[in-house]
């Protein structure tokens, strides 16, 4: 399995038109993350999901000009993307989508968008598919005790003492798996981040 990070492989294979695999692969990791952060800003779950099909299309209409050694990064710039189409919809303004013209992408990156809600939130939802990810992905790893130590405290918020009560282990035990675990998952998200 890829991680969920936009591999510059992958953006080079987007940008030829004919890889449909690519286009499904990114499909999979960003429209779940489009439709939540839509979602979050207010939009009905129908209105989100177009919304994320018209993101989608302005970024393999303008693919093809995105150069991922510029300055700025590919996740910067559809978080742009993502940011206008909110915008646009919210206001009702149904205007034209973005080019992603390389002179407008360099306009859009001098503007600080560090403390914007949509940036904050498509980096907390990005988090969360990665999370989402390595968990998934290392769940098989670990025996199932070690497993619900880590979840049931760490994800669940349930107390050290209540889980080693329920798993019938001593405390020490449950705090060094939730350790093996998170050592484990830090790891994978750093790959996922390579």
């Amino acid at each position: 399995m890829q991680g969920p990070e936009t591999r510059v492989s992958l953006i080079a294979r987007l940008q030829h038109p004919t890889e449909d695999a690519a286009w499904d692969e990114f499909n999979g990791i960003y429209r779940p993350l489009i439709v939540r952060v839509a979602r979050m800003r207010g939009l009905q779950y129908a209105d989100a999901e177009d919304l994320s099909q018209d993101v989608l299309t302005a970024v393999r209409k303008s693919i093809e000009r995105f150069d991922p050694h510029a300055a700025g990064s590919f996740r910067g710039w559809l978080r742009t993307i993502t940011r206008n189409l909110v915008i646009n919809h919210l206001t009702r303004f149904k205007g034209p989508v973005g080019s992603g013209d390389s002179k407008v992408l360099e306009m859009l990156q001098q503007i600080p968008a560090c403390d914007e809600p949509t940036a904050t939130l498509f980096d907390m939802e990005l988090r969360r598919v990665r999370f989402r990810a390595a968990a998934e992905e290392l769940k098989t790893e670990f025996k199932d005790p070690i497993w619900l130590s880590f979840w049931l405290t760490t994800v669940e918020g349930h107390s050290i003492a209540d889980v080693a009560q329920q798993l019938d282990k001593s405390p020490g035990s449950v705090r060094t798996a939730r350790c093996r675990v998170l050592a484990r998952l830090r790891d994978k998200v750093r790959q996922f981040e390579e």
